[in-house]
């Protein structure tokens, strides 16, 4: 009885761990500005203690936690960005969240029209200099901090 009982804390102590701890989510070197957005999706509305890393191409990944690789529930398709189907699976339905699908939009699905719209281009300039620049754990902050204050200047 007392091992049983000495389990079931363990077992509650690693569960209270691992939703402290957040869950790792994985995407193939380099980022891409799909990848990003699908992470700030995740880390604003979904996990706020996720984490994520890049691998190098070709590595095995969990499908359910891999953002925009081959295997991945969040993966660009022929019609939506990887960005969109998390924020459909998820139910995301926001002004800030909505305003970055027509962003992001046109940076995946219609690269050769981004420099049609100087908003969306400038965007990007701004974003892509904060993408981290080696393999291994990532450290979005600074990424996540421009996303969030262009969705408050464009609200």
């Amino acid at each position: 009885m007392e091992g049983f009982i000495t389990m079931k804390i363990f077992l509650l102590w690693l569960t209270i761990l691992s939703i402290s701890l957040g869950t790792v989510y994985k995407n193939y070197y380099p980022f891409e500005s799909d990848t990003i957005l699908t992470a700030w999706l995740i880390k604003t509305y979904v996990d706020k203690n996720a984490t994520f890393e890049s691998v190098k191409k070709g590595s095995k990944l969990d499908k359910t936690l891999a953002i925009n690789t081959p295997q991945s529930l969040f993966r660009r398709n022929a019609r939506f960005t990887a960005y969109e189907v998390a924020k459909r699976y998820y139910k995301i339905n926001d002004t800030c969240s909505n305003h970055l699908v027509r962003v992001i939009k046109v940076l995946e699905m219609m690269p050769w029209k981004k420099y049609e719209f100087e908003n969306i281009l400038a965007f990007e300039e701004g974003l892509v200099v904060h993408f981290p620049q080696k393999i291994g754990e990532a450290n979005l902050s600074k990424v996540f901090h421009y996303i969030n204050t262009y969705c408050k200047e464009h609200q």
